[in-house]
């Protein structure tokens, strides 16, 4: 039996069709909306994969996240992408430093 996505709340069904929907969200948001509801609909990961640019086994992973998490599993996990190389804090010192009058 293939992987679709848990009966939807009325709040998860309005919250999915508005991303699916929006243009101004960020384009993951939107494409795993758009696995959400295809998956609600009835269609299999591997049928959402032929509409969207990926791999069947990625849709399987956004429909696993969203029935243990809900909603907060189509977001992005902190710690994604490269680390900047120094803190906010120490970044704000430098400015600071560079902008203060010379003594």
């Amino acid at each position: 039996m293939p992987e679709l996505v848990r009966a939807l709340g009325p709040e998860e069904a309005k919250a999915i069709g508005q991303w699916g929907r929006s243009r101004t969200v960020p384009a993951g948001i939107y494409q795993r909306a758009l696995i959400g509801q295809w998956s609600s609909e009835g269609q299999t990961p591997i049928e959402i994969a032929h509409r969207l640019p990926m791999k069947w086994d990625n849709g399987v992973k956004w429909i696993r996240r969203f029935n243990q998490e809900g909603m907060a599993g189509l977001q992005e996990r902190p710690g994604r992408g490269r680390k900047p190389p120094i803190r906010a804090e120490q970044a704000l010192a430098v400015v600071e430093t560079v902008l203060a009058a010379p003594q």
